[in-house]
């Protein structure tokens, strides 16, 4: 008889367990963030291939990076398509504007992203394909991109990327402490040589680290070959090489350098059977570039 009770307490409190594992299991629910994606004109919206709907759109979506896909409903124009990276962090906004054209290098877009940092202050880091587009915060002059600036106070600001024969681009956001805003912004040229303002909103409440602003090395093309052994860089899918402050694709980047530059080697570095080479991109500095991308003469 004790056996027989012991048996249904215990098949009662294994019932129980397995119940409250189910329950924990079926609540838990993915890490999301929310993507809003405005565009014109109005377009169909692919991630990761997948159609989830058209513009204007907001929506939870599970924190990660994807591939955002836009697609331009104009029947009367014939508009180009418009394919890139983003990221969607957790309980935080990302926001893609679009201005789609006749070509991809007419088109603009603006991504914005939050990401969560440990210092209390706001901080804001632009880039701009091309790069060397001038940032003003608040009609002051900010630098140039890649810009990275740690001494933003919380609040509304208006940020304007300009460049010459590319579409002005203005922004209007909200800046909270211990965020960071990130712009990464496609310039789009602008017809005729003008310079029209595009003005998409975007109101974020801010959630990364502080990174030295990257600086850019002067081209190299027609300067005489550098003391030996020296790399040449060798096309990229981006159009440029990111030199790091340490040898691996983790390490902050430094600055950039272009097809076609050659530098002298001050040392060699490997990295997961990839060589590292030490550099001097601007004449003063050193950073690390990837052997993957260099040719290495002897």
């Amino acid at each position: 008889m004790k056996r027989k009770i012991l048996f249904l307490v215990g098949l009662v409190g294994l019932v129980i367990v397995v119940a409250l594992v189910v329950k924990t299991l079926t609540n838990r629910s993915p890490k999301q963030g929310e993507l809003r994606v405005d565009s014109s004109p109005a377009a169909s919206i692919f991630l990761n291939n997948k159609n989830i709907g058209r513009s204007p759109f907001t929506d939870k979506v599970t924190a990660g990076s994807y591939t955002l896909k836009l697609v331009p409903d104009s029947v009367s124009t014939q508009l180009s398509p418009w394919e890139g990276q983003i990221v969607v962090g957790q309980n935080v906004l990302t926001y893609v504007n679009a201005t789609l054209a006749q070509s991809e290098l007419t088109t603009a877009v603006d991504i914005l992203w939050l990401e969560k940092i440990s210092s209390k202050n706001s901080e804001l880091s632009v880039t701009t394909t091309p790069d060397g587009a001038t940032v003003m915060v608040d009609d002051a002059t900010r630098g140039i991109t890649p810009l990275t600036l740690a001494d933003i106070t919380p609040g509304d600001h208006t940020v304007t990327i300009t460049s010459v024969g590319f579409l002005t681009r203005t922004l209007k956001v909200k800046l909270t402490a211990g965020y960071r805003l990130i712009v990464t912004m496609r310039m789009g040229l602008a017809p005729g040589g003008q310079a029209p303002v595009a003005s998409p909103t975007a109101a974020l409440t801010l959630t990364g680290s502080v990174t030295p602003t990257p600086k850019t090395a002067t081209s190299s093309a027609t300067a005489p070959d550098p003391a030996k052994p020296f790399i040449t860089i060798k096309d990229t899918p981006t159009g440029f090489l990111r030199v790091r402050m340490e040898a691996g694709t983790s390490a902050t980047e430094a600055g950039r350098v272009n097809p076609g530059d050659k530098f002298t080697i001050l040392e060699t570095h490997t990295v997961s059977d990839t060589p590292w080479y030490q550099i001097k991109y601007d004449g003063t500095n050193t950073g690390w570039v990837s052997g993957q991308y260099t040719t290495k003469t002897e």
